[in-house]
Formats: structure tokens, C-alpha cells, sequence
């Protein structure tokens, strides 16, 4: 028995002699909030279309016998695409040059002949009557040149429509008709089409309740847009909003904009889908990194470090979130506040924190 009081009286003796544990404050991560220009802008999403769109018809019936370019090539404007024979409609052409001549040549005689009796129906040695035959077959040939002439430029015309030259610069479609297919106009066939892509157009829609804002501030600048083809918005074009359409679809209650930006790669495709970003101004902001940012029943707040170490809750207006990671504070903080960034979990006010470290590269409090 002497032993077992021995054992309990050492560790009553040893439990005695025990440090009382110190609790270590809190270790965060802290900020400060910069102020830099950024962008306010608006996230819609778009379609590409071209500039310029041409369907291609025949305007002369006839075989195709020539294909002068490939389809999906970039063409310029004046490059020969198409020919459809040209034979018939250069005989054609020769036949009213023939004409011409003829008919030219028998109002020359008509003309010669009625000077000549002109002066001898001034002397009376002709009846006024033969007189006015005269100047009737005049009038007759030189409305029949005029016919003659007509026709040769109508047959110049349809000889030049043979050749069939793209109008602008542009990609070209598939050909729906191959060489050696006869073409008929009546048939109004689409032969191939012509995109003008550089530049290139971007259409979207806004929901009227975004009208006022956007139109007040294309009233003060042109409005830059930004475009992404892809999801995570690796790819930026830029571009410039060009078109408000004078009226809302009250069907849907939104309104068509239109914007324009280079496309000298040939990157952006007519139905391409994509995220476009209008830019409405830029102005000067307070910017926190997001994840300093936390939202609870009253909107957003931060957590503070006052000058005793402890935390406090300090409610902001946010403004604009951005893509890298931060977000823009319209009010409630300022440059000189410490801010929380990292290790909010488990802080609550007037509990005590220690920095662990900065961000920003801000001197250790």
C-alpha cells in the first residue's frame, strides 16, 4: 500500500509542475488594397458574321467551263472565279457589230441624201411631199442605229457576264455547280459564296435594362469591345461597338448591337459563337484580391486588422470582379486598411491574428 500512495503523490507532484499552454493567435495572410485604372464592362454573348456576305449567280445561261480558284481560298476583289462558254455570246457580239455597221452606213446615206434635197426643196424643185419622205427615212435609220447600238452593248454585256469576277475581297464557299454543268438562270442557282472576314462583324443582344447605361456612355467615347472565341478566354480580338439598332424586340426585350474588329489571321469564322466583353469606361478603383472578399445577410465584408491585433468586420461595395483574381471595392475600406486575405476561416471579431505574411509585398506590421 506504502507504494501506491508513493506513485500517486509523484504525480500529483508532476502535474503540479506543468507550464500552463499558451494559445498562439490566429496566423493570416494580409493586404492592402491598390488603386489602379480598371476596366467596367458587361459580359454578353455573340455571333460572328461577315462583313459582307455575296451569293454568286449566273447572270447568262450556258455550260461552266472554268473554275479559277478553291474553295475555302481568300480571294481579292477583281480575281477571276468562274467562266460559262463564252462562244455563243461572242457571236452574238460579232453578229451586233455587223448590225451596227449595216444600219450605221444606211443612215449615212439617208442623212447624204436628205442635205442634197434640202436645197432643192428650198428651190422648189421637189414637192414638199417627197421631202418629207426623205427626212422620214432619216428619222427611221436613226432610230434603227439606235436599236443597233443597243444591242451590241447589251452583247457586250452578256459576253462580259461570262467571266464572273469576285466583287470583294473575300473566302470563298463551295461550288455547288462543277465545270461542265449547264447553268440556267432561271433557276436562280446560288454558284458559291463570297464572306468578306477582314473585317469581321460581331452581333449580340442586351437586355433593355442595360440600354440606358450603354448609350450614356457611348454618348462620351466609342466603346472598345473585347472577344473570346474560346471558354477559358485565352484569345482576345479587339474591337469597337459600331451599332446600336433603333429599336427593342418586345418579344424578347432586348436590342441588337453590332461591333467591328480586324480579323487578318482569318481566326474568326462567320456563326462562330463567342463572349464578348463592352468596355464602358475606365476609371480609378480600390482592388482586393477576390478571396478577401466574403458575402453574408448584409452584403459583402472584409476582415480588418486593427491596431490591437484583433479583427473586425467592415461591410463594402463591390464593384467589377475580374479574371485574375480580384475584385474592384467601390466603398467601405481604404489604402491604408489591413485587410485579411488568407486563413478567414474561424475569425470572427476581436479575435486576435498575427501575419503570417503579405501579399502585395507590403512591410510586415
Amino acid at each position: 500500500m506504502n507504494w501506491i500512495k508513493l506513485l500517486l503523490f509523484c504525480s500529483l507532484l508532476c502535474s503540479c509542475q506543468k507550464k500552463p499552454q499558451v494559445t498562439k493567435p490566429h496566423e493570416v495572410v494580409a493586404t492592402r488594397a491598390l488603386k489602379q485604372t480598371v476596366e467596367v464592362y458587361k459580359d454578353y454573348v455573340g455571333t460572328m458574321t461577315a462583313k459582307s456576305s455575296i451569293q454568286v449567280h449566273a447572270q447568262v445561261s450556258g455550260i461552266l467551263v472554268g473554275q479559277y480558284f478553291m474553295e475555302g481560298q481568300f480571294v481579292q476583289k477583281g480575281d477571276l472565279l468562274l467562266v460559262i462558254d463564252p462562244r455563243p455570246y461572242q457571236a452574238s457580239l460579232d453578229k451586233a457589230k455587223a448590225e451596227y455597221f449595216q444600219t450605221f452606213t444606211q443612215l449615212k446615206l439617208a442623212e447624204d441624201t436628205l442635205q442634197r434635197y434640202t436645197k432643192l426643196a428650198e428651190q422648189d424643185y421637189i414637192s414638199q411631199l417627197n421631202y418629207d419622205q426623205y427626212m422620214a427615212n432619216f428619222l427611221e435609220q436613226k432610230a434603227v442605229v439606235g436599236q443597233s447600238v443597243a444591242d451590241l452593248e447589251n452583247a457586250k454585256i452578256n459576253l462580259k457576264y461570262c467571266y464572273i469576277h469576285s466583287p470583294i475581297d473575300a473566302i470563298t464557299g463551295k461550288l455547288q455547280l462543277k465545270p461542265g454543268n449547264y447553268i440556267d438562270t432561271n433557276q436562280d442557282t446560288t454558284l458559291t459564296l463570297l464572306n468578306q472576314i477582314d473585317p469581321i462583324l460581331v452581333d449580340f443582344s442586351v437586355p433593355e435594362t442595360d440600354l440606358f447605361t450603354i448609350q450614356k456612355h457611348s454618348q462620351e467615347s466609342f466603346l472598345k469591345l473585347y472577344i473570346f472565341p474560346t471558354l477559358d478566354h485565352a484569345a482576345r480580338f479587339d474591337g469597337q461597338l459600331t451599332l446600336i439598332d433603333n429599336q427593342i424586340n418586345t418579344a424578347t426585350g432586348a436590342v441588337l448591337l453590332e461591333g467591328i474588329l480586324d480579323n487578318h489571321d482569318h481566326l474568326l469564322w462567320p456563326g462562330h459563337f463567342v463572349d464578348v466583353r463592352l468596355i464602358l469606361e475606365e476609371k480609378e478603383s480600390l482592388i482586393l484580391p477576390s478571396q478577401a472578399v466574403g458575402v453574408g445577410q448584409n452584403g459583402h465584408y472584409v476582415y480588418t486588422i486593427n491596431k490591437n491585433r484583433e479583427v473586425e468586420i467592415t461591410s463594402v461595395i463591390i464593384g467589377q470582379r475580374y479574371e485574375n483574381g480580384t475584385t474592384s471595392i467601390e466603398s467601405g475600406i481604404s489604402t491604408n486598411d489591413i485587410i485579411v486575405a488568407q486563413g478567414l476561416l474561424d475569425l470572427y471579431p476581436g479575435k486576435k491574428v498575427t501575419v503570417q505574411t503579405w501579399l502585395n509585398n507590403k512591410e510586415i506590421l
